[in-house]
């Protein structure tokens, strides 16, 4: 799988690390930033289902986070947030077990929200 940094049309945001850093602002920046970079794939013929997921790898104390074209010829594209992780040999994860993995993300995802909704209620 080609592993790609992303592209100069959609250039990851800025950190400010400066006395005024906000968490909220980077976390729109981030969402922003994602979302922009998901139209870009489609506009460069990514259409398949899973075009736009996010694939993260643990890494330390953090992920590894990529965005995953779907195609013919798929790609993922480094997502430079945070610590900016990279996963040592996803280029070597073949497509399917990349699916699957979004998939399991997901699912687990809605687990913990219905686990947290009970614990609330």
């Amino acid at each position: 799988m080609k592993i790609y940094s992303c592209p100069d049309e959609v250039p990851a945001p800025k950190v400010d690390y400066s006395a005024k850093y906000d968490r909220a602002k980077e976390d729109a920046a981030e969402k922003k930033h994602m979302a922009d970079l998901a139209k870009w794939l489609k506009k460069s013929g990514y259409t398949g289902k899973y075009t736009g997921e996010i694939y993260r790898q643990q890494i330390a104390d953090g992920y590894a986070a990529y965005m995953f074209g779907d195609g013919s010829k798929s790609c993922l594209i480094h997502l430079p947030y945070g610590d900016g992780y990279h996963a040592r040999d996803v280029e070597f994860v073949p497509k399917k077990e990349i699916i699957a993995r979004i998939e399991r993300d997901k699912a687990f995802s809605v687990m913990w929200k219905k686990h947290a909704a009970k614990q609330t209620a």
